[in-house]
């Protein structure tokens, strides 16, 4: 798509919305769509990501026309994050492409002063290459921001633990997500479940989904609505954007509690999905 049709594409979908929608643009949507129409859209450094992008645009243009309004404003912030995401993707190969041939430059400029014994033009040159590693790094660093920030919104009602074996567990209340004894999601779920689908855009590891129950009602009941809940939880992040080839769904029922069943509060413990972003092997 050249330049200018994603411009009258983002333009339509904004003019469609405008005519039939009782939702205004948040200001995070506009700057989405801002930031949509800034990127280049023949850069192959950033393509996959500015897909991305532009999916979650859509989807928050089409929220526009009649839906929540919470939900509007979540699908308005994982469209403006995927925008980021693709910008930085994109400055960051810039740098490194930038920096590999200052880096080439330098060098040669480095032996031809050195020939000449010409010391300080030699760490000049040095010097520059320094500048453009450390703007690489800055882009990086600020990739890691975004992630942070993602992962400081799941902590507002997750349970975040980095285990040392397993990795990044997020812990969610079963009773959170899901009507009573039900695998059908509650209320809150669609809000929950998009910012943890917004995390892990933003971190790439192999994510598997786990269900736990209690040991109230028969164990192979247990087993099955656990194998359930994860099921349709793996499925919702999917359909946010997430790649179904890194992740997968597994029920553990009651087989796995981190309360004591005997009490109310330790059972309410162990109603819970757990998405567990695998730690890397060494």
């Amino acid at each position: 798509m050249t330049q200018t049709r994603k411009m009258l594409a983002v333009a339509a979908a904004a003019a469609l919305l405008a005519g039939c929608s009782t939702l205004e643009p948040s200001p995070a949507l506009v700057s989405a769509r801002s930031g949509y129409q800034a990127l280049n859209p023949n850069n192959p450094d950033n393509a996959f990501e500015r897909g991305q992008a532009e999916a979650a645009l859509q989807k928050a243009n089409n929220c526009l026309k009649g839906g929540d309004p919470a939900t509007c404003q979540a699908l308005a912030d994982i469209a403006n994050a995927k925008v980021q995401n693709a910008d930085a993707v994109a400055r960051a190969a810039e740098a490194t492409e930038k920096t590999v041939q200052d880096e080439t430059i330098s060098i040669g400029r480095a032996k031809g002063m050195a020939a000449q014994q010409t010391t300080a033009a030699a760490a000049a040159a040095t010097a520059a290459t320094e500048e453009q590693i450390a703007k690489q790094k800055a882009a990086l660093a600020a990739a890691d921001a975004e992630r942070q920030r993602a992962l400081n919104t799941l902590k507002s009602f997750a349970n975040i633990v980095e285990d040392k074996e397993r990795g990044l567990v997020i812990s969610i209340g079963g009773e959170t997500l899901f009507k009573t004894n039900s695998a059908k999601f509650g209320p809150s779920a669609n809000q929950e479940l998009t910012a943890v689908a917004l995390y892990l855009q933003l971190d790439p590891r192999p994510t598997v989904v786990e269900g736990h129950t209690d040991n109230t009602g028969k164990p192979e009941y247990n087993m099955k609505l656990s194998q359930e809940r994860a099921q349709n939880v793996m499925d919702f992040l999917i359909g946010q954007g997430v790649s179904k080839d890194r992740i997968t769904a597994v029920g553990f029922g009651e087989t796995r509690p981190i309360g004591d069943n005997k009490t109310k509060k330790g059972r309410a413990i162990n109603r819970r999905v757990d998405v567990v972003m695998v730690k890397a092997t060494q």
